[in-house]
């Protein structure tokens, strides 16, 4: 299952956080013990709608299954918490896109329901 994470940074934020948050939560997601052999690639986004030639930071990642994409979102959700500056981080798959505003049970179960195919449905990356 392949997941792309998204951010943005609070208006005012300095020039390059989204690349900083990239590299920062890479390392933090390489470093959770419930996320082991997971693969993290970085990429770049097509501008924003109305931003004239800004190239948004993503992330790629490949998790085994919805478990892991559970732990995934929890993870962010931490990792996002300990930030200052009020970073967006935005989870995609599948044409589904959910920002990650908090990291409670019932919030990461909420993304993770929406963000799972259908039962039955064929996985799909």
């Amino acid at each position: 299952m392949e997941v792309e994470l998204g951010f943005e940074a609070a208006e005012g934020a300095s020039e390059g956080a989204e690349v900083e948050a990239a590299r920062s939560l890479t390392r933090w997601l390489l470093a959770e013990p419930e996320l082991r052999g997971i693969e993290v690639r970085p990429g770049a986004a097509d501008p924003a709608d109305g931003r004239m030639g800004e190239v948004l930071e993503i992330l790629n990642v490949v998790l085994a299954n919805g478990i892991a994409l559970g732990s995934l979102v929890t993870a962010v959700a931490t990792w996002r918490d300990t930030r200052r500056g009020g970073m967006r981080v935005r989870i995609e798959r599948g044409g589904t896109s959910v920002v990650i505003e908090g990291g409670s049970a019932d919030e990461v179960r909420r993304i993770v329901t929406q963000l799972e195919p259908p039962a039955g449905a064929a996985e799909q990356s």
